[in-house]
């Protein structure tokens, strides 16, 4: 076989094209001062250090750079006044709700665990509206908001369907308990309706249970005092 001729339609990858450009270096150094995501300051020092060792940056490099670079403008900057100024007066109380129920989901866990742990973050506008407008977050903010069917220290009745779910077998023996409402205003875990969450005491056990308002009715004759 001739191997000349069976790589002669083989085209090695080229690298790509470095524009040489000392002014990118401040640039660089000046957006790093920035309040940059983890993710976005990451990015920019992985340029600054393939700027240091090749004199500029690639084209793609260069356009991905200037992306970021725009978002501190002065134009962009005073837009992100308005927004954070706007989310802390009007948002804050209701980001903390959603983001107390993504802390136990999994999903937006990285922005919702800032939001709860750090009192000077303010998520971006596009992370915040992804986060909050949608079906789950709506259910979780109806639910907290809701006024609860059962008052403190009122008798209850759990349902005899209570426990159906996999997640919640524990509950089974509990069916048709008559329990004392010990809390009502617990964090939404469930993006449900009658999801207003509970902590109730059920007779003859001295170990509180939390569990979904739909769970809960007023007591009948079926009502048991234990097991």
């Amino acid at each position: 076989m001739n191997w000349s001729r069976s790589y002669a339609g083989y085209s090695r990858k080229q690298p790509k094209e470095v524009r040489e450009n000392p002014s990118l270096g401040p640039r660089l150094e000046k957006i790093k001062k920035e309040n940059l995501a983890v993710s976005t300051r990451e990015f920019v020092d992985s340029l600054l250090d393939f700027f240091n060792k090749r004199g500029g940056l690639t084209e793609n490099q260069l356009s991905s750079f200037e992306k970021i670079e725009s978002r501190w403008s002065p134009q962009e900057r005073a837009k992100l006044e308005i927004w954070e100024k706007k989310y802390r007066t009007e948002y804050l109380a209701d980001a903390k709700i959603i983001a107390e129920y993504y802390s136990r989901t999994g999903y937006f866990s990285t922005v919702a665990s800032h939001i709860i742990t750090d009192e000077t973050f303010v998520p971006s506008q596009k992370t915040f509206n992804r986060m909050m407008k949608n079906k789950y977050a709506a259910k979780v903010l109806e639910a907290h908001k809701a006024e609860p069917r059962f008052i403190k220290n009122s008798m209850v009745q759990l349902r005899a369907s209570v426990g159906e779910t996999v997640i919640e077998r524990h509950l089974r023996s509990m069916r048709s308990r008559l329990c004392f409402v010990l809390a009502n205003d617990l964090p939404i875990r469930n993006a449900t309706a009658g999801a207003k969450r509970y902590k109730v005491l059920p007779m003859g056990s001295n170990a509180p249970i939390e569990l979904d308002e739909k769970h809960l009715m007023k007591p009948n004759k079926k009502g048991k005092y234990s097991q």
